[in-house]
């Protein structure tokens, strides 16, 4: 199927199928990993995008009938989801750093919450979060993973020469997940109608089609490798 110069590998309901199968290859490949006590930062991080892509498909299904805000982020999370796939497949050493992001991310998210402390606070909380991120850099330092920052969706588009994409439609996404003058000044029917609604569910599933197939090509590529 196609829309505009894009192309959709399949159904609505046979990328999710796709993409379910897919979800199963990585899990048995993780598990595999775990009982031989090895680590495949390429294989980790695909399974985790994946299985959030589809997830994500699903949102975007439902939400056809909610608020088209709710569509947008859905669509604009997929376009993302597809730039990281597309990165780390283009340079898997990416991989470890992206696994480590999530470790950066959680202790910005502690580090949050101790700066919200105050006299009256419990020892007993404060060092229970001083403690999980002791734990979380001895782990990472452990198993040689950097804890970066997350990469921008402007820098990720660069990389992975999606910037002509990202130019047109990013800006369109960003219109629907803040209060925006485009949504706060307009009539309902301006912002919220089944042109945006169609870009968005169509967009969504390129992304979630294209996912599904740059993983498949990958693990396709594994075995005959």
């Amino acid at each position: 199927m196609k829309f505009g110069d894009k192309e959709i590998y399949g159904s609505t309901e046979g990328i999710k199928a796709n993409l379910r199968e897919v979800i199963l290859q990585l899990n048995d490949k993780v598990s595999h990993l775990h009982e031989n006590e090895e680590l495949d930062f390429v294989i980790i991080s695909l399974r985790s995008l994946t299985n959030y892509t589809s997830i994500l498909l699903e949102r975007l299904t439902l939400y056809q009938q909610s608020p088209i805000e709710f569509c947008a982020i859905s669509a604009r999370n997929l376009f993302e989801c597809y730039l990281l796939v597309a990165f780390i497949l283009s340079d898997p050493s990416k991989a470890k750093e992206f696994v480590g992001q999530k470790a950066s991310e959680e202790l910005e998210i502690n580090e949050g919450f101790l700066s919200l402390t105050e006299p009256s606070t419990p020892e007993a909380v404060i060092k229970s979060i001083q403690d999980r991120m002791t734990y979380i850099k001895e782990l990472m330092n452990k198993h040689e993973v950097p804890i970066e920052k997350h990469w921008t969706v402007s820098y990720l588009a660069k990389q992975t020469n999606n910037k002509v994409e990202y130019e047109s439609f990013f800006k369109l996404y960003s219109k629907y997940i803040h209060p925006s003058s485009w949504i706060v000044n307009s009539l309902a029917n301006e912002y919220d109608n089944p042109v945006f609604r169609n870009i968005f569910v169509l967009q969504g599933q390129h992304y979630a089609s294209c996912i599904q197939k740059l993983v498949s090509n990958y693990l396709r590529d594994q075995i005959i490798a």
